[in-house]
């Protein structure tokens, strides 16, 4: 029988699903090569708990509670505190802008919630060899979102329109809650996000957005953070 000699990865996980958490220790006995060290329904338990333990990795649930930090604020918060845990985020949703910040703030990986047993755990060996770890299909969208291009500063409308540089189609064309939506889109939160944020439903918050896109010309999240520096300078 074939033996590790490395030491196992140690994980921790962040996941304020009950079943999520039961079915992940569960699985991860079957992984001799990694080791759960602890298990957490809140941030604030398990910020109390990393100063004294500090895993290789942390699977980190972006969409926690209502009452919890955003996402995006509490990674921040762990990059800043514990800067050495590699981070491997999960979502039951795949939003672009989430995946697109969250890494720009410093995960090293990004699974979705649905995906077998054996990808999640490939994703941790990935990530704890200080890796990456992006399906293919959300890798090939996130390369489509090119970085700022001075060249491009309008979007073509329809013949005989009047060309807008961005920033002032932004103020002409949107109502404020619209633009405050994009925004904070743009900057990594989800319509969940948002909603929470501003109080309203996932459906208007939604509508926002959609309706904010089609305004500005853009059918697709790429075309909108191709944009994104032009939006809100």
């Amino acid at each position: 029988m074939q033996r590790h000699t490395h030491p196992a990865i140690s994980v921790v996980l962040l996941d304020d699903h009950p079943m999520i958490r039961l079915s992940f220790e569960f699985a991860v006995t079957r992984q001799p090569d990694i080791k759960l060290l602890g298990s957490f329904s809140t941030s604030r338990d398990l910020m109390s708990w990393l100063p004294a333990c500090r895993p290789d990795v942390l699977v980190l649930d972006y969409m926690l509670d209502d009452d919890e930090l955003d996402g995006l604020s509490l990674i921040r918060q762990i990059r800043a505190r514990f800067p050495d845990i590699h981070i491997l985020m999960t979502s039951s949703m795949e939003s672009l802008a989430v995946i697109h910040a969250a890494l720009l703030v410093g995960v090293k990986g990004y699974i979705n919630k649905r995906e077998e047993t054996k990808r999640y755990f490939d994703a941790i060996r990935a990530v704890a060899a200080n890796g990456r770890f992006i399906p293919d299909n959300i890798a090939q969208d996130l390369s489509q979102m090119p970085t700022r291009n001075r060249n491009v500063p309008v979007i073509e409308q329809t013949p005989g329109s009047v060309l807008l540089p961005m920033c002032e189609r932004i103020n002409r064309l949107l109502t404020p809650r619209e633009a405050e939506v994009i925004r904070l889109y743009l900057d990594g939160m989800s319509v969940i996000d948002i909603a929470g944020k501003l109080k309203r439903s996932r459906k208007t918050i939604s509508g926002h957005k959609q309706t904010g896109m089609k305004k500005l010309g853009l059918s697709s999240d790429p075309e909108l953070f191709k944009f994104r520096d032009e939006l809100f300078k």
